[in-house]
């Protein structure tokens, strides 16, 4: 799945700005289909999501309207035109000019369409989007907006979701129109395997219809002829002394791919690659043959106002501090990320764990419906990020609880899914049950694990839980015999509270329990990585056991460290 572009042969429209907004509620006009004419309308922006755009939408959970009208110019006729909205929480629907375009289910992955038909050139077309986020137990990742009638104590909250972020809704990322020809370059997929001096670099170049001519493929240093006879070809060289691409070193190479019939440039797409090698090999990850111990954090798109919607300001803030921790890395917990973030990820040299938005699946999930639909999302992942050298590796779900007989042939299918899609990286899961309790790790190459001793465990005890924090590692690594990443690890720090001696929900504890951890886990022979839960305090349910926001973060939800940061900064440059 190729991301949309601008070049000799290609035409593109970013309609990101202001669109019109229905919020479909029960005491109003409900739709099945767009009317010429909305009950009410308001201006919302995109990409964002609309609960902190408005008050009145911040517990709002249902079918949001987008409207635009949009000109489309009279020069793209004769080309072939498509929509593509690069995330829409929960399930979408598309319109063109009163037709129906397109549907997607599942959010943080894109949906494209072929709107040629639909469209009038040189005047002004009607887009309309529906956003549905309502909580569906069987939906990617599952959520339930639970009734809040006799649930009392630490489990209520409002909205009562079942997972851990808030459940924003909207257009949260960019929506493009763009043109191309008739025959266009569908997909182009890019494997390198750099071996003592010497890469071999292949690309398999889908097209969305069969045709006989020419593709030229043009790298830094060289152009190659092959030919296309039907919807694909490959073409494979090897490159000598290869610039590598590793963490802190991000070397990209740029390839341009021409399909050239008759002497004319029918079409054309230009991407950049990196040339490198992950392996699994002792318990350890090795990148290029050298081993890397992962150090960094998880995150969240997660800002005020925008909600999950892309900011480029706030990207280069984020990897700017991460940076000035010296991390080398971080997993998209919990859900695939704006593809403008892996873009920077390969640009500064970052490794990013790829995750599924399969959060929190439990026994009910486990079902051949779902297993469908966890399928087809995993297809889309790996399609749209596999040309990125920064993905390392692929997260197939986060604290599922995988121990019931179903859970095993439900992970075993989504591990071979996982490894014919992409042989060329390592997959994982994110466990947070006991070792015992996890027997579908055994289908993957490496562990990951998510564990709060000294808070939700031993709640206030830092010293006095190390050896059961230590003694809980052991066994995952004594039971699997593979490598382990403490994917997760923290506590909650109210930005300005300090206690002495170090209390629960100050700066003091939060710092001295992510070090005293860090430090003893990362002397383990099978630690491959650590990361700190979380990079940034983020949105959640309001509950009492959340102050509006998850407060984990290192830094504020504003990006103001916390002194966990400052110990973290030293603490990390201390072991390069």
């Amino acid at each position: 799945m190729l991301y949309p572009q601008i070049n000799e042969c290609r035409e593109m429209m970013c309609l990101d700005g202001f669109w019109n907004f229905y919020a479909e509620r029960k005491d109003g006009v409900m739709y099945d289909n767009p009317p010429d004419r909305f009950d009410s309308l308001r201006t919302i922006a995109v990409p964002a999501s609309w609960n902190d755009q408005y008050e009145d939408l911040y517990d709002f959970f249902g079918k949001g309207w987008y409207e635009k009208n949009e000109y489309v110019p009279i020069s793209w006729s004769g080309k072939n035109v498509y929509i593509r909205l690069g995330s829409v929480s929960g399930t979408a629907k598309v319109w063109v000019n009163g037709s129906f375009a397109a549907e997607h289910t599942g959010t943080a992955l894109p949906i494209e369409a072929d709107i040629t038909n639909y469209v009038k050139f040189g005047e002004k077309n009607r887009l309309v989007v529906l956003a549905d986020n309502t909580l569906d137990p069987w939906g990617l990742p599952p959520a339930t907006l639970m009734d809040n009638e006799g649930r009392m104590g630490f489990s209520k909250s409002y909205p009562a979701v079942t997972y851990d972020f808030f459940p924003y809704g909207g257009i949260q990322r960019s929506v493009y129109l763009y043109a191309c020809a008739e025959t266009r370059i569908e997909d182009i997929t890019v494997v390198t395997s750099p071996e003592k001096g010497i890469a071999e670099v292949s690309f398999d170049i889908e097209l969305n219809r069969s045709i006989k001519a020419e593709l030229w493929v043009e790298t830094d240093d060289r152009k190659i002829l092959c030919t296309v006879d039907g919807k694909s070809a490959k073409c494979v060289f090897q490159t000598e002394n290869p610039r590598l691409w590793n963490v802190g070193e991000p070397n990209l190479y740029n390839a341009r791919f021409s399909i050239v019939k008759d002497g004319k440039t029918v079409d054309c797409y230009e991407l950049t690659y990196g040339i490198r090698k992950v392996e699994i090999q002792e318990n350890a990850i090795f990148i290029n043959g050298k081993k890397v111990f992962l150090k960094g954090v998880g995150k969240h798109e997660d800002f005020y106002i925008i909600g999950k919607g892309f900011s480029h300001a706030l990207t280069v803030k984020d990897f700017a501090l991460m940076k000035k921790l010296h991390a080398n890395s971080f997993r998209t917990s919990h859900y695939p990320y704006d593809e403008k973030i892996l873009d920077y990820a390969d640009r500064e040299g970052f490794l990013v764990i790829g995750e599924t938005p399969f959060v929190g699946l439990n026994h009910r999930n486990f079902t051949n419906d779902v297993l469908n639909k966890a399928l087809t999302v995993l297809e889309e992942m790996i399609s749209r990020d596999k040309n990125h050298p920064s993905v390392i590796m692929w997260s197939l779900a986060n604290e599922p609880c995988p121990d019931c007989t179903e859970a095993d042939g439900f992970f075993k299918t989504l591990a071979q899914a996982a490894r014919k899609l992409d042989g060329t990286r390592p997959i994982t899961y994110v466990a947070h049950m006991e070792a015992e309790d996890n027997e579908p790790i055994k289908y993957f190459d490496i562990i990951c694990v998510n564990k709060y001793y000294g808070w939700y465990l031993y709640p206030g005890q830092i010293d006095g839980s190390l050896k059961e924090f230590s003694d809980c590692l052991d066994s995952f690594y004594d039971k699997y015999k593979k490598g382990v990443i403490l994917t997760e690890f923290g506590a909650d720090a109210i930005a300005g509270m300090h206690t002495s001696p170090a209390q629960m929900f100050s700066e003091e504890y939060q710092a001295e329990m992510i070090e005293k951890q860090y430090r003893l886990f990362a002397s383990k022979t099978y630690a491959a990585g650590a990361h700190v839960w979380a990079f940034a305090d983020f949105k959640t349910a309001q509950s009492i056991s959340r102050i509006i926001f998850n407060r984990k973060g290192i830094f504020t939800r504003e990006r103001e460290p916390k002194m966990s940061a400052h110990m973290l900064e030293k603490l990390w440059n201390d072991n390069n």
